[in-house]
């Protein structure tokens, strides 16, 4: 029988009691700010709390950015780094001159090379007997678009090496990915639904729109997709506490009754 990923996220946990199969690769699909790379890290201290050995694929920031995110809930991964049990494939630092690579990372030098990433990234994932077990966190596909914008016929090789990552790493080694994808962004939009067909499960995050007309930002998500798994696909609200996601009831906006003057007279 094919084993899940528990989510261990309460909020998470209720659209998808059985967690996500191993064999999955997942999107985390959503607007600038809406909570995506939360529950990414989210999902990433869960398994470091399981003792699962981690990947974590930073194209967006530095790694000291992803500790310094995770301290601010409280979730350390200092331990983690020191142990081997989390390592990162650093594909941001390329950017700073004379960078060096601590113990616990691979430093990519050009991530546009998106073979090189492939290699180093299976390396790693083959060197920690991440086999059935473990999990590698992508942050973010959008960015891994950026780097190769210039020329378009890499960007469509960006969606070969998503298949790639996906045949190597859920479907051949049960490891599972999750990935974060900023959308509706108007450049990439003619690849989202290429990219939403190829992957296994997506997960959306957004900010309500009825409620967004009126000035408030309620975040919620939804579990669009789910191959191998059962799974509830209605909008769950939810807030960024100090402990990451919580859900919370939907809020109703407080309407200012009419005024009396605007009742026509008879």
């Amino acid at each position: 029988m094919l084993e899940h990923f528990p989510t261990r996220i309460e909020a998470v946990d209720k659209v998808l009691p059985k967690g996500i199969p191993r064999n999955n690769l997942t999107i985390l699909a959503g607007e600038l700010g809406s909570g995506k790379s939360v529950l990414l890290e989210q999902l990433l201290y869960s398994a470091l709390k399981a003792k699962e050995p981690c990947i974590f694929v930073n194209f967006e920031g530095p790694p000291i950015a992803l500790e310094q995110d995770m301290a601010s809930f409280g979730w350390e991964i200092t331990p983690a780094l020191k142990s081997g049990q989390l390592r990162f494939l650093d594909c941001f630092t390329f950017r700073v001159q004379n960078a060096t690579a601590p113990a616990y990372s691979h430093l990519v030098k050009d991530p546009k090379d998106l073979r090189s990433v492939t290699s180093a990234l299976f390396n790693m994932v083959d060197e920690m007997k991440m086999l059935g077990r473990g999990a590698v966190f992508v942050d973010s596909l959008t960015e891994m678009f950026t780097l190769v914008q210039e020329d378009r016929p890499l960007v469509y090789n960006v969606l070969d090496g998503v298949k790639e990552w996906r045949a190597k790493g859920p479907k051949e080694r049960l490891v599972p990915f999750f990935c974060s994808h900023h959308t509706p962004l108007r450049a990439y939009a003619e690849l989202d639904d290429l990219l939403f067909y190829v992957v296994d499960s997506i997960i959306d995050v957004r900010f309500n729109p009825g409620f967004a007309e009126r000035g408030l930002l309620v975040k919620q998500f939804r579990v669009r997709k789910m191959k191998g798994a059962p799974h509830e696909t209605y909008w769950v609200t939810f807030t960024i506490g100090e402990d990451g996601i919580v859900e919370v009831p939907l809020p109703i906006p407080v309407l200012k009754p009419p005024s009396s003057g605007s009742k026509k007279k008879k």
